[in-house]
């Protein structure tokens, strides 16, 4: 995907020109930009691309740069949670598709929120990680808190886009907490000249006034919220908090550290089955793909897997023979179209296969 053949422009009602591009084929997937995207980078970057890859395998990702960053206008007028949802707003119309799931990946969940209250038409369902419904400033901070946030807008104006990466380090070292420092300083090149410091600067400050809730309270549609345990960038309560304010929300806790997992990261794997396990079951309700059938003696072993069972102790307990329970374990992972027994498990119970 290095080409830019599929790189289109839209514009949004208040006249700014976004960059945006679509990949792959199937159900429509449209993903609501988050911090200072880069359109061109985030199919080879290794903190992003396999997202890209992994959601294009059965379905059209459409993505885009925010108003200020990257492909799309720099000089803008407005920053805002409510630009941003222009901003969305435009590139749904220009993607043509009148009904998909949406993607919210940090803010991008609360401007996710906001366009599915609106138009809950449209939306087919929402996926969130890492996401929050309060910026910094509606937290109930200290007073000390508060400045010290004012100050990273002050130096955010002064050191983004300058040569010296320590400012940006201040963020990529929250973002990307476990892994190779080649990985980090590969974000850093990219990321450097993808925005000015004047309008990081004016986006951290549209973070910090990001309130959401209300509007979470409101939300209709399937949502799946999953977040990483030991994120530092956004902590898991205000993940837990978002989940918590929609109604019939699924939450997921994923084990690690880094706001933007690799693919190397433990949670990955179950990242990875949790969006393809909820997104079968929205395309299937939508009547775009059947669910997956199990047997009952498969899903019966399936469950005792849940449960950590080893093979010997499911054909114990089944009066099996350990190569049989192997084989119904064999397929179970295939019907369901998982890679290994977690993520069969992960499907399964996404898909409501086991209890």
């Amino acid at each position: 995907m290095n080409d830019a053949s599929n790189i289109r422009y839209c514009t949004t009602s208040d006249g700014v020109r976004l960059a945006m591009r679509s990949v792959g084929r199937g159900p429509a997937v449209i993903k609501a930009a988050n911090w200072l995207g880069n359109l061109q980078a985030d199919s080879q970057l290794r903190s992003t691309r396999h997202w890209v890859d992994h959601i294009t395998r059965g379905h059209e990702l459409t993505w885009y740069d925010a108003r200020g960053c990257g492909l799309s206008d720099r000089e803008v007028d407005e920053v805002s949670l409510q630009a941003w949802e222009r901003d969305l707003e435009a590139v749904i119309e220009a993607s043509g598709h009148r009904r998909f799931v949406l993607l919210g990946i940090s803010q991008g969940a609360s401007i996710a929120i906001r366009y599915a209250v609106r138009h809950p038409e449209r939306v087919r369902a929402l996926v969130i990680f890492g996401g929050f419904a309060r910026g910094l400033f509606h937290q109930g901070v200290s007073e000390r808190t508060r400045l010290a946030g004012q100050e990273m807008l002050r130096l955010a104006e002064l050191g983004w886009s300058g040569s010296s990466r320590s400012f940006r380090q201040l963020f990529s070292a929250r973002m990307l907490v476990d892994v190779p420092e080649e990985v980090r300083a590969e974000y850093d090149e990219c990321h450097k000249h993808s925005v000015t410091g004047p309008m990081a600067a004016r986006c951290l400050q549209a973070f910090y006034e990001i309130d959401a809730r209300t509007e979470a309270a409101q939300v209709t549609c399937p949502t799946l919220v999953m977040h990483v345990t030991g994120d530092q960038m956004i902590l898991q309560r205000e993940g837990e908090l978002l989940a918590s304010l929609i109604p019939g929300a699924r939450w997921m806790a994923v084990p690690g550290n880094n706001h933007l997992p690799l693919a190397t990261d433990p949670g990955w794997p179950i990242i990875r089955g949790e969006i393809d396990a909820f997104l079968a079951q929205v395309d299937a309700a939508d009547g775009q793909a059947p669910l997956p059938q199990l047997t009952a003696r498969q899903r019966e072993v399936l469950a005792q897997v849940a449960q950590g069972l080893t093979d010997k102790e499911i054909a114990q307990r089944m009066s099996l023979s350990p190569r049989t329970v192997e084989m119904h374990v064999a397929g179970a992972i295939e019907r369901l179209g998982g890679r290994n027994r977690s993520e069969a498990v992960s499907r399964a119970h996404a898909w409501k296969l086991i209890s």
